[in-house]
């Protein structure tokens, strides 16, 4: 057995995602086309990638017969400049989700972003930002005060206002707010 025959590089020029274990057909250096490759991919984690990404190949025993891909990479959509101990999640639309010593970006580009659940959805923070309008489809409940950009008054405060106020030294508003 030659060691050079355990561990190939490869180029992936068909695939097939359909499968719990997605197929690759990859050329190995020396123009060796291999069918069936399986590809394994770390728990958690897929994609489904283009022809044209590269690949690390290895054979067992060193039989090409029985190739497996056990990492595969895009280097023409791969994210450069992060710093160390950064991360990284992207796509070849310049998507990403971005683990970044300031902080965590999700950069979705012109697509939309949608967080999905039958559950609730919890920002704990101590200031949460929208710069964008705001539409809401249900009702909005405020455990603290709200105010406009006019800013000097709360809702709290112009209720006070209202229900203390009075016409020319009339009685105060008998429906109170």
């Amino acid at each position: 057995m030659n060691l050079k025959d355990l561990i190939n590089r490869a180029v992936v020029s068909a695939k097939n995602g359909s499968k719990k274990l997605r197929i690759l057909q990859v050329q190995i250096l020396g123009g060796d086309i291999r069918e069936s490759v399986e590809h394994f991919e770390p728990y958690g984690f897929t994609s489904e990638i283009h022809p044209g990404a590269e690949a690390v190949a290895i054979s067992l025993g060193g039989d090409r017969d029985q190739t497996l891909a056990i990492v595969v990479t895009d280097r023409r959509y791969r994210p450069t400049g992060l710093k160390d101990g950064e991360v990284c999640i992207f796509d070849d639309l310049d998507r990403k989700i971005f683990l970044s010593r300031d902080g965590i970006r999700v950069e979705g580009v012109s697509s939309p972003v949608t967080v999905s659940t039958s559950a609730s959805v919890t920002v704990d923070a101590p200031l949460t930002k929208c710069t964008g309008n705001l539409e809401v489809q249900g009702n909005i409940v405020a455990k603290g005060e709200v105010k406009d950009k006019g800013g000097s008054y709360s809702m709290s405060g112009m209720r006070a206002t209202y229900n203390g106020h009075t016409h020319n030294a009339g009685p105060a508003p008998d429906q109170k707010m």
